[in-house]
């Protein structure tokens, strides 16, 4: 897949994608054991090749990280720590804190466990600030990152992006793209949407110009999928997971599915059967994590939320030093539980670390 890569990129005159080493980006941070981060192209190709799929963790805590790497390492799984560019505001996660505690975290377990498992560190859905971003998570040592630009006509997003992968992939840094927006508000709106939900989906032709302009590494899109708590059975149109993926496999990109949260085992494994590779998970992790919080502070965070017009996360930012004196081991572990059942049972992902032991 690395070769097609290559020979795409040249063909459209894109960047091909380096190797991400402190010979080609100064921001590599080395462990002392000499690990280093993996890009997303690097974990996508193995689970492609063994057809898996890799779960990626949105890190709103410093906690649900540490329950996410246990998880990992004690299932020998390969894992993609992310952060949006909201989250990174009202969690007050910035790239530079994130990588921070994700270099330490790695550096902790293979302390405690003696062997290494592949991680990604990627800055999700940049949609506002993308220069500032994609700065920033350079900067701060990221192996990957997301332009969302879903919003826009496919040739604006389609320009934008190959400005972005022009820059980041000398670099060694993956770059996903994203073609439909994921929960659009055109069906949201559409009193009928349930009837006509595939009228929404991403179209595989505005999918392939997007991937054949920019060479990107991996492809999110919208397939009824949606951020947060589903309301409704989710209508996931797994025909055209399978019709997207194997277009743009074509051109060396791999499928995302956003919008995790909700879906069953079993519909992560027909999304991988499919072709689907990376797969973010983000709104379950929280919703433990704030199942541990005492009753009076969900009640005053619920009030104050409610008073801003806003869901309970986007108004962390205001609690945390509340939430920092809470003691969240017995969240950690149900974290941790659930994540191991989620890699071993839907992801399909346990016990393949050791697929990249030669990379």
């Amino acid at each position: 897949m690395a070769q097609i890569m290559a020979t795409k990129s040249q063909q459209t005159g894109v960047a091909p994608l380096a190797t991400f080493s402190p010979d080609t980006n100064k921001y590599v941070r080395t462990l002392k054991n000499g690990y280093r981060l993996y890009n997303l192209r690097q974990v996508l190709s193995v689970a492609d090749k063994h057809n898996f799929g890799v779960v990626a963790a949105n890190i709103r805590s410093p906690w649900i990280l540490n329950a996410v790497l246990n998880a990992t390492w004690k299932l020998h799984a390969p894992i993609i720590l992310e952060i949006a560019e909201s989250e990174t505001g009202y969690c007050e996660m910035p790239p530079s804190r994130l990588s921070d505690l994700v270099h330490d975290g790695i550096e902790k377990m293979i302390k405690q466990y003696n062997y290494e498992v592949p991680v990604v560190l990627h800055h999700d859905h940049i949609q506002k600030d993308v220069d500032g971003c994609v700065k920033r998570a350079v900067e701060a040592g990221f192996s990957s990152v997301e332009v969302d630009l879903s919003k826009k006509p496919v040739e604006e997003n389609a320009a934008k992006c190959t400005e972005v992968v022009n820059l980041v992939h000398p670099l060694g840094i993956s770059l996903e793209v994203e073609e439909g927006e994921i929960g659009t508000a055109a069906a949201l709106a559409d009193p009928e949407v349930e009837k006509n939900i595939a009228d929404y989906y991403t179209k595989v032709a505005d999918a392939e110009k997007l991937v054949s302009a920019v060479g990107a590494d991996a492809i999110a899109f919208f397939v009824g999928n949606g951020h947060g708590q589903y309301l409704k059975k989710p209508i996931i149109g797994f025909d055209r997971i399978r019709e997207i993926c194997d277009m743009a496999g074509k051109y060396g990109t791999y499928g995302v599915l956003h919008g995790g949260t909700g879906l069953t085992a079993e519909d992560f494994n027909r999304a991988i059967h499919n072709g689907a590779r990376k797969f973010n998970y983000a709104t379950a992790l929280s919703d433990i994590w704030f199942a541990h919080f005492p009753k009076a502070l969900l009640e005053k965070m619920d009030a104050f939320a409610k008073e801003k017009g806003k869901a309970r996360r986007y108004i962390l930012n205001n609690f945390l030093p509340e939430i920092a004196k809470l003691d969240h081991s017995a969240a950690e572990k149900k974290i941790e539980e659930h994540m191991k059942f989620m890699i071993e049972k839907a992801f399909l992902s346990a016990d393949k670390a050791n697929l990249y032991a030669s990379m």
